[in-house]
């Protein structure tokens, strides 16, 4: 289970090189709301942003979890930064939705 895990981890960082990422200027920066804060402060900090839109609605809720716990963000953070992706960064309903796992 282990190795599976790693070997998704890598397959799935491999993978990241290749998705289009959100450059910086895709991102709003006189936006001051808490989700834009938490967006440019955590995600950032750590990985390039990568293009919400481009993963299907249960990829990105995976993704999402995974990253929060990882990013050590309190709920109500966790609450914020997923309003402001999908008001500002994803697509209604998923329309441009790709699924990334396997």
């Amino acid at each position: 289970m282990l190795i599976r895990l790693v070997l998704l981890v890598l397959i799935e960082t491999a993978l990241g090189g290749c998705a289009s990422p959100s450059q910086a200027k895709d991102v709003p920066p006189d936006d001051k709301s808490a989700g834009h804060t938490i967006y440019v402060a955590k995600c950032a900090k750590c990985h390039k942003f990568y293009d919400p839109a481009k993963y299907s609605e249960s990829d990105w809720e995976m993704w999402m979890a995974k990253m929060s716990r990882k990013a050590k963000l309190k709920p109500e953070q966790e609450t914020e930064l997923s309003r402001y992706i999908t008001e500002n960064l994803r697509t209604p309903h998923g329309t441009n939705s790709v699924s990334h796992s396997k």
